[in-house]
């Protein structure tokens, strides 16, 4: 059966400490190799994967670097859906469609309905977008945003259970199960609600 998963903040090759030592790596090739094995232990090639943004920081797109990050890419499973975050440019884009794996590259944000039988709606952008009030509706009604760029370890912006945060910081450097997402938001609503009344 096919699969929904999202994740953001790939950052391959993105050869600063800042990135893999804070995500528990002592090099940039140690850090892609654990994602590359993390992400293709889990997402078959027919799954599909929302990427909200951060594929790889290089600007030049002719050098080894790049080359190097555009190959990590091309080998994750599944069928990649890309949304532009601050770090990637219209040429970056314009590559990563070039690989076989990536379906589409360079929305900024999108709204998605999954499934559609049972209606819940999320809206999937690279930064957090507050899109609920303090007062929620209920979760098969409520506008969800899934979001990166943050690099929190957290799942939820600020506690909010209608913003949830798919960076790989926050989910050991894998991708998350859409199926997944939706129960730990309707937990967190629950929670929420108590604290609020």
């Amino acid at each position: 059966m096919r699969r929904i998963w999202v994740t953001s903040d790939l950052h391959i090759g993105h050869n600063k400490e800042f990135v893999y030592k804070e995500r528990g790596f002592q090099s940039i090739e140690e850090h892609d190799s654990a994602l590359l094995s993390n992400w293709n232990e889990l997402v078959s090639p027919d799954d599909v994967v929302y990427v909200l943004g951060d594929v790889m920081l290089k600007k030049d797109l002719e050098d080894e670097e790049f080359s190097y990050a555009l190959n990590i890419l091309k080998q994750l499973n599944g069928e990649l859906i890309i949304f532009r975050g601050n770090h990637d440019s219209e040429s970056k884009l314009k590559k990563y469609e070039t690989c076989e794996n990536v379906i589409k590259a360079g929305e900024a944000a999108c709204y998605l309905k999954y499934p559609a039988v049972k209606g819940y709606q999320f809206y999937l952008s690279h930064y957090p977008t507050l899109v609920a009030h303090e007062r929620l509706k209920p979760v098969r009604t409520a506008l969800i945003n899934l979001y990166g760029h943050t690099h929190q370890k957290e799942h939820f912006y600020k506690e909010h259970p209608y913003m949830y945060c798919v960076c790989l910081d926050a989910h050991e450097m894998k991708p998350v199960l859409l199926d997944d997402i939706i129960e730990e938001v309707k937990d967190k609503r629950i929670a929420y609600e108590e604290n609020i009344l």
